[in-house]
């Protein structure tokens, strides 16, 4: 059965959620475990895996809507011909992004996350046709070049997100055809950082991309702005 999140999906998986009492608080307190500052990458992963059952139920309690917000944006950049359009998800995790792109026709679809345990999730639903489970960063991924029309980089834990090197977002514009777009989503403030917000001029500034748009979504539940930051590989 594929993973639609129509609306009673989101009843049925939030009944779920409170006959097993996963409150709000619930998901914070996991979300607050899952993206700990200072973690090192080896336990970050250990802690998806851990935690890649609950993960959906958390994002549900959270009204988290980055994936559909996300898939507004594949929509408004592919009105037409959407099922030739070829999707790198990024930092994909149990198939979220995947599952609100799939209701609006795009069906193309890889995922990249360095959880096993979370590909799996996706797994059960059929959210993707390939699975890559590596890390982002800087390392060479096992992807040739010029493959995907678009990758989307939503939500990865911010304490990486953060950190990435220029390396890395080089690698990301190597897999993605030329004049193919990179949607970037996370909260507004993490694009202010010192390290991220040199890294991503850098690349503008060598040609190898354009930030052609800039959008946000303010999520009323946490008082926090979401931004979606759109570059257009040379």
């Amino acid at each position: 059965m594929i993973l639609a999140f129509k609306m009673e999906d989101r009843e049925r998986l939030a009944s779920e959620a409170d006959e097993m009492s996963y409150s709000l608080d619930d998901g914070k307190r996991l979300l607050e475990f899952l993206v700990e500052k200072g973690i090192d990458n080896e336990t970050l992963v250990h802690r998806y895996n851990d935690k890649s059952e609950e993960y959906n139920k958390m994002q549900v309690v959270r009204r988290y809507m980055a994936p559909t917000s996300i898939a507004d944006t594949l929509c408004a950049l592919y009105p037409s011909n959407r099922e030739n359009v070829l999707i790198l998800d990024a930092a994909a995790g149990t198939g979220l992004v995947s599952a609100e792109a799939r209701k609006r026709g795009f069906v193309q679809i890889d995922a990249l996350d360095p959880s096993e345990g979370m590909l799996e999730e996706a797994m059960k639903s059929n959210l993707y046709q390939r699975y890559i489970c590596d890390v982002i960063g800087d390392n060479t991924l096992d992807i040739a070049n010029d493959t995907y029309t678009v990758l989307t980089l939503v939500s990865l834990t911010s304490e990486i997100l953060k950190k990435l090197s220029v390396k890395c977002y080089e690698e990301l514009v190597r897999v993605t055809k030329s004049g193919g777009y990179i949607l970037i989503n996370h909260y507004d403030y993490i694009f202010d950082t010192d390290i991220m917000k040199a890294n991503l001029a850098d690349l503008e500034s060598r040609g190898l991309w354009k930030l052609t748009d800039r959008h946000y979504v303010e999520e009323p539940h946490n008082g926090v702005r979401r931004c979606t930051c759109i570059y257009q590989v040379a």
